[in-house]
């Protein structure tokens, strides 16, 4: 995967999301078309038919062929020289009805966590029958890794929730009251539902039009415009696909989006966070005020060079600020403030010590 093609980072309760610091354990993320010159059993699948999509799920595997993470969603990998996008044509690729890709994917995730969990496996329902099998390879967390998946609407969050397992929610540029009242909801369905299964819960959120961090906001704004036009070309086809299922319905809510308000796209869509890295710091504090335990943000379709600036103020200054705060990188003039000003009271707790010094000193005299 390109350093450029996503970055994550955690709010309060931050786990490493990135690569692992044994070199031998980094985690080489297996998807979509496979490398040719791999064993055909590391391969997870390939496009049908149409190069603008590719298959839906993302499976880590680390150097010693262990399942590290999983991750499912309703995902296209669009080229930008076709408007296709999430209009169907994806799923017709693949031969799905609409109506019954949310169907699919719950007993997706209900079989994969029985390959996790039961060795060997079975499957009957009513998209798929597996007969008894051994899960190769193995995961490496017990009782399985984390389970996140891409949650767009309410219903999905619920249902994510319902099932035990992360949800990964935002992405349609309607503010941050939707996300709030989506983390919400699913903390209360989380709590009153009773799990079958070892649940393994996590409220992750997209800014999917894309994180940009430079040196001031105005540059890092100037900068980031051009992902309007990224933005409205993904979601130029939600109103068509919202009404292909009552499933997608949701969808059909951005077309009363202005994707041209700058201050809207920027502040208030919950879509990007752009500017220097304090006001990334302001941004990113918000969704931990929420509760949310995650981000993952999308930094492409900048120049290069602008795309590594940005990954490395925000790896200076924002995410230790809410990793490890001792560890941000300041000034030297931030830290020779802090020092002066800090001194009045290293004087005076000196004065006291000597004092007190002294009074021992005169008593040790007199005896």
């Amino acid at each position: 995967m390109r350093r450029e093609a996503c970055a994550a980072v955690e709010t309060d309760r931050l786990e490493c999301l990135g690569p692992q610091r044994e070199r031998s354990r980094e985690p080489e993320v297996v998807r979509g078309t496979a490398d040719p010159h791999r064993r055909q059993h590391e391969r997870v699948a390939e496009p049908l038919g149409d190069e603008d999509t590719q298959p839906v799920g993302v499976i880590a595997v680390d150097r010693q062929r262990q399942v590290r993470a999983v991750l499912l969603g309703c995902t296209q990998w669009q080229n930008r020289r076709t408007h296709a996008a999430r209009d169907g044509v994806a799923l017709r690729a693949f031969e799905v009805d609409p109506s019954d890709n949310k169907s699919q994917w719950r007993e997706g995730v209900e079989l994969i966590r029985r390959a996790f969990l039961e060795d060997p496996f079975s499957f009957v329902g009513e998209h798929y029958k597996i007969p008894p099998r051994s899960l190769v390879p193995k995961p490496l967390q017990a009782p399985y890794p984390p389970i996140s998946a891409a949650a767009g609407s309410p219903s999905s969050v619920e249902t994510a929730a319902a099932m035990g397992i992360g949800a990964i929610m935002g992405g349609l540029f309607l503010g941050f009251d939707l996300v709030e009242n989506m983390v919400k909801l699913y903390d209360e369905r989380l709590a009153a539902t009773d799990h079958p299964y070892p649940i393994t819960p996590r409220k992750m959120v997209a800014v999917s039009g894309g994180m940009h961090c430079a040196e001031t906001t105005a540059r890092a704004r100037r900068e980031a415009k051009p992902l309007f036009e990224m933005v409205k070309l993904s979601t130029g086809a939600y109103e068509r696909l919202s009404k292909l299922s009552k499933d997608y319905a949701y969808m059909g809510a951005v077309k009363d989006v202005d994707f041209d308000d700058e201050e809207y796209m920027f502040e208030h869509s919950q879509g990007f966070i752009v500017g220097d890295p304090d006001h990334c710091i302001e941004q990113v504090r918000r969704y931990a005020d929420m509760g949310v335990d995650a981000l993952v943000l999308r930094v492409d379709s900048l120049p290069h060079d602008q795309l590594m600036r940005s990954i490395e103020l925000f790896g200076k200054y924002v995410i230790p600020h809410f990793k490890h705060p001792r560890n941000v990188v300041r000034s030297a003039d931030d830290v020779l403030a802090d020092i002066r000003a800090a001194r009045p009271a290293h004087e005076e707790e000196l004065r006291r010590f000597q004092s007190k010094h002294n009074l021992e000193n005169a008593a040790e005299e007199v005896r």
